[in-house]
Parts: structure tokens; sequence; C-alpha cells
């Protein structure tokens, strides 16, 4: 059926049933190796298509990030806490912790917060800051081609510390598998980020491209005229 996945064994199966997965040479196992790697690294950096996959995904991913820690707990005595939350008002997950053991009780123990305090806060939080502030209206996407005036000038928002060798486009345009993991880094770390201007820079920067509208230059990408330009229209 659409959408299920082969079990490991049903997957060893098929490798033993074809005879081209046979005998194979150093250099085909490590081909096939480094296919492996890189669907995985794609796969792990796509995003959910909707809502509704992306509350599922996040379920799943951190049922299995409980059960790794409460296996970690029991093999090394671990203490550890977890707290998630969804990052837009449009996102149907819901707000959750988690602790092993009974390392819950220092919220309430020191600094007199229970879990389910802090949950919320985080919640609120986690709505109102970084790239939520735009994503709050869910008919924005980001306009890679003409950034500068769809994003930038229109809502304020700029991006800091996108990798200078890769060309400033969207990641789905990238076919490159070095330059998409470098990009997807920097990401994760933080080192590239999305940010708000603040009002000052805001300004300036309308007044710089103002400048150049005075001056009769095209600012941004032009839009394409449509073919029929000029025709009435009933």
């Amino acid at each position: 059926p659409r959408g299920a996945k082969y079990s490991l064994d049903e997957i060893q199966d098929l490798v033993k049933a074809d005879n081209g997965m046979q005998n194979l040479t150093p250099e085909e196992q490590q081909e096939y190796i480094d296919k492996l790697h890189e669907h995985c690294a794609l796969q792990n950096m796509s995003v959910c298509a909707t809502n509704t996959a992306a509350a599922r995904d996040i379920q799943s991913t951190l049922d299995n990030v409980f059960k790794m820690l409460d296996g970690l707990a029991v093999r090394t005595g671990i203490y550890a806490c977890l707290f998630a939350s969804h990052g837009h008002v449009y996102d149907t997950t819901q707000a959750t912790w988690f602790g092993t053991d009974n390392i819950m009780d220092f919220w309430e123990d020191v600094l007199q917060m229970e879990a389910d305090e802090i949950t919320r806060k985080l919640e609120q939080w986690a709505c109102m800051s970084g790239c939520s502030m735009f994503l709050l209206r869910h008919d924005i996407r980001i306009n890679y081609a003409n950034f500068s005036i769809a994003i930038k000038e229109k809502l304020g928002v700029d991006i800091r510390g996108w990798p200078e060798d890769i060309p400033f486009q969207s990641p789905t345009s990238i076919n490159d598998h070095n330059a998409l993991l470098k990009l997807r880094n920097g990401l994760k770390n933080g080192s590239c980020h999305w940010f708000r201007m603040s009002p000052c820079q805001w300004e300036e920067y309308s007044a710089h491209l103002a400048v150049h509208r005075k001056k009769g230059e095209v600012v941004g990408k032009a839009r394409k005229k449509c073919s029929d330009t000029g025709v009435p229209r009933k």
C-alpha cells in the first residue's frame, strides 16, 4: 500500500534475491553506502509538506528519543529532561515534557516551577520569537528570487551567515550535495540564521532602495509580463 515501508528483514530478503547485489566489489559496496548516507542526510533536512505530517514526524521522533533516554538512564544512571513545543500557531503538535527518574523534581525544588508551567511558557515564547514572527501568517513563503523586496523590504526579515560560495537560492534548487550539507549544517548550528532587522536597519535599507528607484534603476527581479497584457478583459 502507498506509504508503507519495508521492514529490515524484507529488505534483506530482497537483496538476497537480487543477483545484481551479490558478490559486490569493495568499490561498489562503498558506492551504495555513500548513496545511503546521502539519502539519509536529505531525509533529515526535508521539510514536511503539511502540519499534519509535521505533527506525526514530531510524535514519532520524540517517542524514539524518550525510549533512548529511558534506556540510557537505566544503563548509566544519567538524569535527563526534555521540553518540546511547536514553533508556530498553525502547528497542531502539543507542547510536552519528559524526564528520567525524578529529574522533574529539580524544577519544583530548586526553581519552584512545575514542568507544566515551564512547558506553557516555552510554548508562548516559541510562537512569538525567531522565524515565527512571519510564519504566523500561513500565506507567506520565502521568495528567494525576489528576497530583497518581498521579504527584506516588506517584512524587515534578513538572513545572516549564508555561505559565500553558495548562490542565494531556494535549497530545493541546490543540486550539489556538498553545498546542500554545508548550508544545512550552517542552519543547524546557527551560524546561518534568519533575524528581524532593527527599525533603524529596516529604515536605512528601505531608503537605500528608494535611492535606486529614484534613479530609474530596477530593484529586485522584475516580474514577467502576462502574454495577454493590454488585451481587454470581460
